[in-house]
């Protein structure tokens, strides 16, 4: 039972560390802003007009693929900064 409790308390150190929690932080952010776009270029039904339609699909899949892709990236590139240690 000890055991669990200590590697529990230091994932919670580590998570708490000062550039573990901007790389959370950035990830939320840009997890939150991605899926405003998403919500926002979501369709609301078939459209006529594709000069308007083309340009709105490609937004809202470059913001689908970006609001799992950007927080990924800003947590390894977090953690993998803190790995290294301070310099």
């Amino acid at each position: 039972m000890a055991l669990r409790s200590r590697v529990f308390g230091n994932l919670l150190h580590f998570a708490s560390a000062a550039r573990s929690k901007s790389a959370i932080s950035f990830a939320a952010v840009s997890f939150a802003i991605c899926h405003l776009v998403v919500m926002g270029t979501a369709s609301s039904g078939a459209s006529a007009d594709l000069d308007v339609e083309i340009p709105r699909q490609l937004i809202h899949f470059a913001a689908e693929l970006c609001r799992f892709a950007l927080p990924l990236g800003f947590m390894v590139a977090g953690f993998a900064r803190r790995a290294k240690g301070p310099q």
